[in-house]
């Protein structure tokens, strides 16, 4: 009897240590993983339906990628027009271009996700300046017929240090506070603009 009590209460003790540890344990086995942006919707746009972005075949076409070189920044900041594609179908270019299920499920999984930008491995060192590093991030990611220098203010040397303050709270939130409307900043091109911006915004 007393060989019974003890026994009883050593596996009502295992059960009160172990049933918290499962519990954990479970919800990591049932976490779904995150999309990868760099990994898995960058390829979708720089190949397949998207040719016509990709590597200059239209010219009157958005450009994601040429010679090799990937514009993160354009794709992020067309994060909601994916989306439409991916949720709706439509493309704004009109033509029969579609997403294929798997990757409707992986664009619109990422915008819900916050369309986040996972290549984070960039290192900015030395002198940033405009000429050399700032000039090439605008002219491939915000100049165009519908943006800048086209229906909107071109973005100059001397515009950008006037407005450096609006400039500051737009690489601060990552491109939220775009005057434009939200749209996303690569990290890499946010470390460029924070540097750019500290070291006094040199030319």
């Amino acid at each position: 009897m007393k060989k019974g009590i003890i026994l009883t209460a050593v596996m009502i003790s295992m059960l009160i240590y172990l049933l918290p540890s499962c519990y954990k344990n479970k919800e990591d086995i049932l976490a779904l993983p995150i999309v990868s942006f760099r990994g898995e919707v960058v390829p979708i746009v720089v190949s397949g339906g998207c040719g016509c972005h990709n590597n200059g075949v239209a010219k009157n076409a958005v450009q994601f990628s040429h010679d090799d070189t990937i514009y993160y920044d354009v794709i992020l900041a067309r994060d909601s027009i994916l989306n439409a594609m991916a949720t709706v179908g439509r493309h704004p270019g009109g033509g029969e271009i579609y997403f294929k299920p798997n990757e409707k499920d992986i664009v619109s999984r990422w915008y819900a996700e916050g369309s986040n930008d996972d290549g984070g491995g960039c290192t900015v060192t030395g002198t940033v300046t405009y000429t050399n590093d700032i000039y090439p991030i605008y002219t491939t990611t915000c100049k165009g017929g519908s943006c800048h220098g086209g229906i909107a203010k071109e973005l100059d040397y001397n515009y950008m240090v006037a407005n450096v303050a609006k400039l500051s709270s737009m690489v601060n939130t990552g491109g939220q506070t775009h005057p434009g409307g939200p749209m996303s900043m690569s990290t890499c091109t946010i470390k460029t603009f924070e540097a750019w911006i500290a070291q006094g915004q040199p030319k």
